[in-house]
């Protein structure tokens, strides 16, 4: 919503600006240019400027900590494999359990590499999908990659914050079989059906996440909700990237917050 705002303000100001330059050329050299020639050149500057502002905008990321590229060697039980689409951590002992996961808004996907291998570990495995500027919302429906080319027994989607609202949204879209589905700092936008289960984790010192939206958008979950509230938790601390603009100050460590959110996911699933 921030940059919708802001978005809006800058296209309104490239609007009026060159209007505004073409009128002091107008003084200054004593020529009327007409109407037409005026809004052409309004209208072409403020494409420009938008489309400058949107690449710079998405061109800015949270990166992934050197400590969670190290995971992208993998280990004797997992395997992991990158291509342009997604992180596979292949668990050499599954063939049953599959988690297809959507990162958070503008955070890089290898960030998510120390949590996600925890949980593979327990028999699963995990797809972190790549996202177009590492926006969920550009690729809403990219799980089909693997929902479409996999046999799993039992499939999960799972999603952190703007991730969350995206995966839920595919969810409403998809006719394939989910198990069900996985909230870290997120809430879904749209039903959920009571056939699916679900899991919700976040934490107390999370400033990121909309509490306000969260509880509103409760109703929208299926009847078979787990919640999870992890005491001196914060946003960021799902991820390996650093610390996340505007978010609180967490009171445990990001190991023990991903512990913690890891039992909890091999609980809700059952390995």
């Amino acid at each position: 919503m921030k940059f919708v705002v802001i978005a809006i303000f800058v296209y309104a100001i490239s609007l009026a600006l060159p209007i505004f330059i073409i009128y002091l050329f107008e003084r200054k050299r004593n020529k009327k240019y007409k109407l037409g020639i005026k809004i052409l050149i309004s209208i072409i500057s403020s494409i420009i400027l938008m489309i400058t502002v949107t690449c710079s905008y998405l061109g800015i990321f949270y990166r992934a900590t050197d400590d969670a590229l190290e995971y992208l060697k993998g280990d004797s039980n997992i395997d992991v494999y990158e291509d342009s689409d997604y992180y596979f951590l292949d668990n050499k002992n599954n063939d049953k359990n599959g988690i297809i996961f959507y990162p958070g808004g503008k955070v890089e996907e290898s960030a998510y590499l120390p949590l996600m291998h925890n949980i593979a570990e327990n028999n699963i495995d995990i797809y972190i999908i790549k996202m177009p500027f590492h926006f969920a919302l550009f690729g809403i429906n990219k799980a089909n990659m693997v929902l479409e080319n996999t046999s799993y027994e039992n499939v999960y989607l799972m999603g952190h914050s703007l991730g969350g609202t995206a995966i839920s949204s595919h969810l409403s879209n998809t006719s394939n079989t989910i198990k069900g589905i996985i909230f870290l700092a997120s809430y879904p936008t749209k039903k959920i059906d009571d056939n699916i289960s679900s899991l919700s984790i976040y934490g107390t010192n999370d400033f990121v996440l909309n509490k306000k939206e969260y509880q509103n958008n409760k109703s929208l979950l299926p009847k078979n909700n787990t919640e999870i509230v992890i005491e001196g938790g914060n946003h960021c601390y799902f991820g390996n990237y650093g610390d996340q603009n505007n978010d609180g100050i967490s009171t445990i460590s990001r190991s023990e917050q991903q512990r913690i959110t890891k039992d909890s996911i091999i609980k809700f699933i059952g390995t």
